[in-house]
């Protein structure tokens, strides 16, 4: 960045992607992770905090949480040093996501993706040379 700071600091990643007054920012950065697949032309900044839903659930607090037009959640992390549990973690943030969008008698249906995009700083997975490694849960 021009004046030396670091993308990779949270308090950056937050500001440079999580600013509703610079949503473009993040519009055109999840245009370029998923060029082909779909178009996002609007997003929502959402509340990082998952809600508990009982004083002993697990809080959690997500970098950056956003939802596009179509209903599409995102949640985009960035760790510059990975922990070995954060596949755990990511998948437990992602089924979070996944399960709170629907409400008394609400249709499954009606569910909308939930993606997860994890900027790392290191290799996650020493088995594989790919620079970009994508997981897909599907419901058969």
């Amino acid at each position: 960045m021009a004046l030396g700071i670091s993308p990779t600091v949270d308090y950056a990643f937050k500001r440079l992607l999580g600013d509703p007054h610079h949503k473009r920012v993040l519009i055109h950065l999840l245009n370029a992770i998923f060029e082909h697949q779909f178009s996002v032309t609007d997003v929502e900044i959402l509340n990082p905090f998952l809600e508990k839903d009982f004083e002993d659930d697990k809080l959690s607090i997500l970098d950056l949480r956003a939802r596009d037009t179509c209903g599409r959640q995102y949640n985009l992390e960035m760790q510059t040093s990975p922990s070995r549990a954060l596949s755990s973690r990511l998948v437990y943030y992602l089924a979070s996501i996944y399960s709170q969008q629907l409400g008394e008698s609400e249709a499954y249906r009606s569910l909308a993706p939930a993606i997860s995009i994890c900027f790392l700083d290191e290799i996650l997975f020493n088995n594989t040379q790919a620079f970009h490694t994508r997981f897909r849960l599907c419901s058969l």
